[in-house]
C-alpha cells in the first residue's frame, strides 16, 4: 500500500457567504489548492497555521487531540468549503505546525461521500452507488 495524495480546492466559507450578501466581490473569496495526505484515521481538515492565515480563517475553540507524541491542544478554525472533483463541503479545519502536510480526514471524505483506494492510491467515489455521490442519512 502506498500514500494517497489529493488535490482540493479550498474556500472561505466566511467569504462565499459575504459575497452572496453582496458585502465583497466574488474575486475577492480567499481560496488556495492543497495537495492534501489522505489519512483516514485523523477526523478533520488539518491545514498548517500559514495556510490558514492565508485562507483568512477565524479561531473558534481549543480542542485537546491524540497525536503521535501525546496529548496536545490544537485550535478549531471557521470553516473552509472543500471541493473534490464534483463534490463540495463546509467543513471546520484543525490547526497543524508549520512543516506539516495538509490532512484530509475521514469527517470529509464522509461528507463528500469518497473512498480510499489503497491499491490504486487515489480517492474514489462510493462504489456502492457506482461512484455516484450519495449522502447517508441512517
Amino acid at each position: 500500500m502506498g500514500k494517497i495524495v489529493q488535490k482540493a480546492i479550498l474556500e472561505n466559507a466566511y467569504d462565499i457567504g459575504a459575497a452572496k450578501e453582496g458585502y465583497i466581490a466574488p474575486e475577492k473569496i480567499r481560496s488556495m489548492e492543497v495537495d492534501f495526505l489522505v489519512d483516514a484515521g485523523v477526523a478533520m481538515i488539518c491545514l498548517p497555521v500559514d495556510k490558514i492565515r492565508m485562507l483568512g480563517l477565524k479561531e473558534r475553540s481549543k480542542r485537546d487531540v491524540v497525536t503521535a507524541t501525546g496529548v496536545v491542544e490544537r485550535m478549531i478554525y471557521s470553516p473552509v468549503q472543500i471541493r473534490i472533483f464534483d463534490r463540495e463541503a463546509e467543513l471546520n479545519v484543525m490547526e497543524l505546525p508549520e512543516g506539516i502536510p495538509p490532512l484530509l480526514g475521514y469527517l470529509a471524505l464522509e461528507s463528500l461521500d469518497l473512498y480510499p483506494n489503497p491499491h490504486k492510491q487515489i480517492l474514489e467515489g462510493n462504489p456502492k452507488y457506482d461512484g455516484k455521490m450519495v449522502m447517508d442519512l441512517l
